[in-house]
């Protein structure tokens, strides 16, 4: 009798162990989702408050600059702006600076949509068109931000910043990324000067910087807002003239891989000719610049055939 009353009380105390460790878990469980949903849902008021910060708008200049009925009260904490960030204010701010919606709401990691125009210059000639046909009176200008001592895998960026505003003195801007540029590599060093040419003639004034590789890594990875990376590299970086990659057959050529049996170079000059003859060379600052390639690319035939 002892013994059955023994195990009774032992398969009665394993069950009432297993629903305890049940509960255990589903407690867990619990405050795990709770823990993630509260870390998501407050992710999008602090992603909203880097936005302006990181652009140059400080939290409390908020409601003057961005003027969707968020007053200076809602920015107290996360909870009290939550309830003001509508969807309406959420699309609003993603189109005042020209990030993702989803990079907002906290579902990917790339705050720009990629703009890409290797090999295709009359998509950027649209895409400038676009931008001016949008904002008629507001100033666009560009960075092409190049590595110093540049080999054939080190990347470059263009950028091209528009004005969206002002906060007191200081000019607000939105920024647009215009990736996959290898400035060493002779066809992208022909698109990559087809569009400074298509910018200049259209009145968007692209400048040309030197900087470390790292700097230009945080640029082209693509996971940083642009604002305070440009800020920290360009008064840190060398000055060089953009525009003259269509204007100077030397400066066209610097820095080009030259490949095997200058290959390179050939390339480089045969389809700056080619992209000139398609019109999309032109600045509009120079004339007869075409018969200075014309006779850069000869003197490489030349010495081909000795």
């Amino acid at each position: 009798m002892t013994r059955v009353v023994n195990q009774l009380y032992g398969t009665v105390r394993m069950i009432f162990g297993e629903i305890n460790n049940f509960f255990t878990i589903v407690e867990r469980a619990s405050a795990g989702w709770k823990k993630w949903k509260t870390k998501k849902i407050g992710s999008v008021p602090k992603r909203f408050i880097e936005l302006f910060e990181s652009h140059g708008v400080h939290r409390n200049q908020i409601p003057r600059f961005f003027n969707h009925n968020i007053e200076l009260n809602d920015l107290v904490d996360d909870a009290s702006l939550l309830k003001k960030l509508t969807e309406p204010v959420l699309d609003a701010v993603c189109s005042l600076f020209g990030v993702r919606r989803e990079w907002l709401d906290g579902a990917c990691d790339e705050p720009y949509a990629r703009h890409e125009f290797y090999k295709y210059p009359e998509n950027f000639d649209q895409f400038i068109d676009k931008l001016k046909h949008a904002n008629p009176d507001v100033e666009i200008n560009g960075y092409l931000i190049v590595p110093e001592d540049a080999t054939r895998t080190d990347e470059s960026a263009l950028i091209l910043e528009e004005s969206v505003g002002t906060i007191g003195d200081t000019i607000i801007y939105r920024y647009h990324l215009c990736d996959d540029w290898f400035f060493s590599y002779w066809k992208s060093r022909a698109y990559l000067a087809a569009c400074v040419a298509i910018a200049w003639k259209k009145g968007v004034f692209v400048k040309g910087w030197y900087a470390k590789k790292q700097e230009i890594f945080a640029l082209s990875g693509k996971r940083n807002l642009l604002g305070p990376v440009i800020n920290r590299l360009v008064p840190c970086g060398r000055r060089w003239y953009a525009e003259d990659l269509a204007l100077l057959p030397e400066r066209y050529l610097e820095e080009i891989d030259p490949e095997e049996n200058m290959f390179g170079v050939i390339s480089a000059l045969s389809l700056w000719l080619k992209l000139d003859e398609e019109g999309w060379m032109d600045t509009g600052l120079r004339n007869l610049v075409r018969q200075t390639f014309e006779v850069e690319l000869a003197k490489y035939d030349a010495s081909q055939c000795i």
